[in-house]
């Protein structure tokens, strides 16, 4: 793959990490994100406790968004655009963000970007294939009005200046080419920042450090606004409506431990898992009633927990075999490559002993890739255009720290996964068996990604199932209408983003679903919410 095409790909996943860290916001100095209560209104009442002084605010808005990530601004935008002007976002971060920052694409079908690049993928066949990968197992309209407003949303943002590049498959060029990413990489960021310029521009505040704790009701249940505390000031919000946007449960152990009963989750690296992912805005909606649905998840890996790049892009080809801690086959490796949904091999990973895997590849191979350099999937840019170069140091490391194996023998290479001899080389043998027959009696993986084991040495690569993001946990109406236990609509109250759930079941979508799906229920939240308030009105 060309470095242009690593480019418009965005960052790696380890870069995600670092990214975080970063700000994405204008700055306060422009007015726009404010850490200080002093522009927000005045003060009426000022009262003191044993633990510290505290200054309580009473504040009137028409919206209140909770979460200043990709949903939190894109819902406050698109209210913005739809009529109401008195809105505040409250993040409880000092920077605005979230995980959007690290955020390298999305999903689109129907796209004006698509149909300049002459790319006929259509609306109906992608829903029908997202709704029978999970057996129907979600909110059917909600993935229709999320599916066919994909296109008008990618329109929507290329209006406010992001422009995209090419459009790709993301795993393999035979692929649904529906994966959209800016020219310049770092999707996420431009459009936190090109929806931060319209909100500072509209003189709509976004107070960072502002920790919302509870939902406010009136006697019949509807939502009537928040309170929150920014350090020893407490305020309480009156709204009209409320937009939750506040991410997922990754870093919540408690939550993870409700919504993942009985997995061990000790071998699992959660990349979502940043300080900010706590679910606070499910916990504060199912603390007034509000109904919840399952989690879904977006496994990736393998994943060696901070493994050498090299060796993790090499993990996960094709070509490679994957054997579980009995030296069991489990999977068809070729999944990432040969289906839309290339998630299904950590899934599978997922569900083997202990959650790991043991990757392996004999000599012969590991140098054909060295010399061809051929690129087997377009997710390989990830690893860095000299991964092949650097695979052989990477190897090193990786055995010195106990997350490799080299070995002449597969007897060897079986102690050291802890399985018995007998059974990984039988398990060696059957699948040589497949690569001369040119047929994959087991799990019928794609001839072309059939390659033998039989140089020695013979390596072999630890590594464990992987999640990106814990998605949903709230449930919604087709209108992102935050529901109760009977379904019922909970007036006045609204969500966006990733704490929203039943639009997959228990795993992923197409390659940059998560994005996709925040823009646009950010953008229909925002969208409705106002509707809301100004028929009120």
């Amino acid at each position: 793959m060309s470095d242009r095409r690593s480019e418009q790909m965005g960052i790696s996943r380890r870069g995600f990490l670092k990214e975080t860290t970063a700000v994405v916001a204008t700055g306060a100095a422009g007015g726009l994100i404010s850490t200080s209560s002093a522009a927000a209104g005045p003060a009426i009442d000022r009262t003191s406790d044993s633990k510290a002084p505290a200054r309580i605010t009473n504040l009137s808005v028409d919206i209140c968004v909770i979460g200043g990530g990709g949903a939190g601004v894109i819902s406050a935008v698109s209210a913005l655009e739809a009529g109401v002007t008195n809105i505040v976002v409250l993040e409880k971060m000092k920077q605005t963000g979230g995980t959007t920052k690290g955020v390298m694409g999305m999903f689109s079908v129907e796209s004006p970007v698509q149909k300049r690049q002459g790319i006929r993928h259509s609306v109906d066949e992608c829903f029908k294939y997202h709704m029978d990968m999970h057996s129907w197992y979600c909110n059917a309209k909600l993935v229709r009005n999320w599916m066919t407003s994909t296109g008008n949303v990618v329109e929507w943002l290329e209006k406010k200046g992001i422009e995209f590049g090419e459009v790709v498959p993301f795993t393999h060029e035979r692929l649904f080419a529906t994966h959209h990413s800016t020219k310049t990489g770092g999707t996420g960021q431009a459009v936190m920042q090109a929806m931060l310029k319209i909100l500072k521009e509209n003189k709509i505040e976004v107070r960072t450090e502002t920790r919302v704790k509870k939902l406010l009701t009136n006697a019949r249940g509807d939502v009537i606004g928040v309170e929150a505390t920014h350090g020893s000031e407490e305020l309480r919000i009156t709204a009209k409506a409320v937009i939750i946007g506040t991410g997922s449960i990754s870093a919540s152990d408690k939550l993870k431990a409700r919504f993942y009963p009985g997995e061990d989750q000790s071998n699992v690296y959660i990349m979502g898992a940043q300080p900010f992912a706590t679910g606070d805005g499910l916990i504060m909606a199912e603390e007034i009633g509000a109904a919840s649905t399952h989690i879904s998840t977006l496994f990736i890996g393998p994943h060696g927990h901070n493994t050498d790049e090299s060796v993790g892009t090499l993990m996960r080809r094709p070509n490679l075999i994957k054997v579980n801690r009995l030296g069991y086959r489990f999977v068809d490796e070729a999944i990432g490559v040969t289906r839309n949904f290339p998630w299904m091999n950590c899934l599978a990973l997922d569900r083997q002993p202990d959650k790991v895997c043991y990757v392996l590849i004999d000599h012969a191979t590991l140098k054909e890739f060295q010399k061809t350099k051929k690129s087997y999937a377009l997710f390989e840019a990830m690893g860095g255009p000299n991964w092949l170069e650097e695979l052989d140091k990477g190897i090193v490391a990786e055995e010195k720290k106990g997350r490799a194996k080299v070995a002449d023998t597969w007897d060897v290479i079986a102690r050291y996964i802890g399985c018995d001899p007998e059974i990984l080389k039988n398990t060696i043998t059957q699948y040589n068996s497949f690569c001369e027959n040119k047929y994959d009696a087991e799990f019928l993986k794609d001839p072309a990604y059939l390659l033998p084991l039989t140089t020695p040495p013979y390596y072999a690569f630890q590594g464990y199932s992987g999640i990106d993001t814990c998605i949903g946990g709230l449930r919604t109406n087709h209108n992102l209408e935050v529901v109760n236990k009977k379904e019922t609509p909970i007036k006045g109250l609204y969500a966006g983003g990733i704490v929203v759930g039943n639009w997959l079941g228990i795993g992923y979508g197409f390659f940059g679903s998560e994005f996709s799906f925040t823009t646009y229920s950010a953008f229909a939240a925002g969208k409705n919410a106002a509707k809301f308030v100004l028929n009120k009105a």
